[in-house]
C-alpha cells in the first residue's frame, strides 16, 4: 500500500486546491504528465493572454488557480452564506471533484497533492447531515484519493456512515413537504428527492464498492437513483424537476420550471456515475437511457450562443448567461463522447459551443463569471458573479477536453 505525504508545494501552495468521481484508471492522461507550473508560469494574472482561444490546458490551470487563492477570501461573492465556506459541504466537493478529475487527467502531482490536504484537513468525514446527500459528496474526493493511493483508509469513515443508512432502510415518501417548525430540511431528505442529489450522492456510494469491493453501496445507490429519476423525470421532456413542489410550477411566462443547474447536476451525476458501474449491473440501463434522453433534448434546446436557459423550457425568461448548468452540460455531452455513450455531428456541436460559451465567461484571471448562486430554482445572474462549484464544474469540462 503506497502512502503520499503532502510535500513542500512552494509558489504554487499559494494558488492551487479538489475531488475526483472516478477510478485512477479512469482519471490518468495516457500521454505524458502536464504541470500547471509550465502550462500558466508563475500563476500571475493575467494567466490567459486570449481566454475566449485558450487551450483545455490553460483554462484548466487558470480556473483552478484562480479559484483556490480565491477560496478562503469570499469577497468575490454577493450573497455570503455557510454553504460557500463549509468545507465538508456540497459547494467546496464540487469544486474539488473537479479539480481532482483536472489535476489526475493532467498528471499535475502539485495539484493532486491539494486534493489530498483538503481531504486531510477534513479528517475525511462526511457534511454534519451525514444523512443528506449534499454532505456526502465530499466522500467522492475520499474515494478517489483512496483509488489513486490505494489506501482504503481514506474512506473508512464514509463507509461506516453508509452502511448505518442501509441499516435505517429509509422508506419515507420522496414528496417534498417543508415542516412546519421552520427546518429547512423536508423529512424525504433523508433520501435523495431532489434532483441535484444525483451528482452530489450516487458516485461517492459507487466509489465506496470500489474502494470496499462491497457491491452494497453501489446497489443501494443505483436503487435511490432509480426511485429519484422516477419521481422526478418529466416524461414529456425527460428533463427533471427539481423536486416535487415544482411539478406545477410555471414561469412568468407561463412554462413550466426546469432549472438549468439543476439538471446539470443530473447529467454530470449520471456521467459520473455511470463510469463506475459495471456493465452488467441491472440498474446501469435506466442510467444511460436516462443520460441519452437528457443528451438528446439538451441538443434541441441549446442556445445559439452555446449557453442553455436558465430556465430549460422558457428561453425568453432570464436572458442572461448562466455557467454553472452549462458546464456541467458541456462535461457531460463531453464525456459521452468521449466514451461512446452518444455520437453525432450534432453532440460534437454542442459540445463545441458550449466549450466555447464557458470559455467567453472565463476572464484573463481565470475567474468564471455568469454563475447563479446557490439556490433551486432559476435566477438571474451577471457577468461577476462567481461561485466554487461552477469552476469545479469548468474543471470537469476541461479535463474531458484535454
Amino acid at each position: 500500500m503506497k502512502i503520499h505525504h503532502l510535500t513542500a508545494l512552494g509558489a504554487l501552495a499559494i494558488a492551487i486546491g479538489g475531488a475526483g468521481s472516478a477510478s485512477a484508471d479512469d482519471h490518468t492522461n495516457e500521454s505524458a504528465a502536464r504541470s500547471c507550473d509550465a502550462i500558466v508560469p508563475q500563476w500571475q494574472a493575467p494567466a490567459l493572454v486570449a481566454p475566449s482561444k485558450a487551450s483545455a490546458e490553460e483554462i484548466g490551470c487558470a480556473v483552478a488557480a484562480w479559484q483556490l487563492q480565491a477560496k478562503e477570501d469570499m469577497s468575490y461573492l454577493d450573497r455570503k452564506i455557510p454553504e460557500s465556506s463549509y468545507g465538508r459541504g456540497w459547494v467546496k466537493a464540487a469544486f474539488y471533484i473537479g479539480l481532482d478529475r483536472y489535476a489526475a487527467k493532467l498528471g499535475d502531482e502539485k495539484l493532486l497533492n491539494r486534493v489530498r490536504q483538503y481531504a486531510y484537513e477534513n479528517g475525511m468525514e462526511l457534511g454534519d447531515r451525514i444523512w443528506h446527500g449534499d454532505d456526502q459528496a465530499v466522500a467522492a474526493v475520499y474515494g478517489a484519493i483512496a483509488l489513486r493511493d490505494e489506501n482504503p483508509a481514506m474512506m473508512k469513515k464514509s463507509i461506516e456512515v453508509f452502511d448505518h443508512i442501509i441499516a435505517q432502510n429509509y422508506t419515507m415518501s420522496l414528496e417534498f413537504i417543508e415542516p412546519e417548525d421552520g427546518h429547512t430540511e423536508g423529512t424525504c431528505q433523508r433520501r435523495w428527492c431532489w434532483a441535484d442529489a444525483i451528482f452530489m450522492a450516487p458516485p461517492s456510494w459507487a466509489l465506496a464498492t470500489k474502494v470496499s469491493g462491497d457491491p452494497r453501496y453501489l446497489d443501494y445507490a443505483a436503487s435511490e437513483t432509480r426511485a429519484v429519476i422516477e419521481y422526478l423525470q418529466d416524461p414529456e421532456t425527460g428533463l427533471l424537476f427539481r423536486d416535487s413542489r415544482y411539478f406545477d410550477a410555471k414561469t412568468p411566462n407561463g412554462q413550466p420550471v426546469f432549472w438549468s443547474r439543476g439538471n446539470g447536476w443530473v447529467f454530470a451525476g449520471l456521467a459520473r456515475f455511470i463510469e463506475d458501474m459495471p456493465a452488467d449491473h441491472p440498474e446501469r440501463s435506466l442510467m444511460v437511457k436516462t443520460f441519452k434522453t437528457l443528451a438528446a433534448k439538451l441538443v434541441e434546446i441549446q442556445r445559439p450562443d452555446g449557453y442553455w436557459p436558465t430556465s430549460l423550457m422558457d428561453a425568453e425568461y432570464l436572458t442572461n448567461p448562466e455557467t454553472s448548468g452549462t458546464a456541467f452540460f458541456g462535461f457531460g455531452l463531453a464525456w459521452g463522447l468521449n466514451n461512446g455513450m452518444i455520437e453525432g455531428a450534432q453532440y460534437e456541436a454542442a459540445r463545441d459551443k458550449a466549450w466555447d460559451a464557458m470559455r467567453t465567461a472565463t476572464t484573463d484571471s481565470g475567474k468564471v463569471g455568469w454563475v447563479q448562486q446557490i439556490g433551486k430554482d432559476p435566477q438571474t445572474t451577471d457577468a461577476d458573479t462567481s461561485q466554487l462549484y461552477a469552476t469545479g464544474g469548468m474543471l470537469l469540462f476541461a479535463s474531458e477536453m484535454l
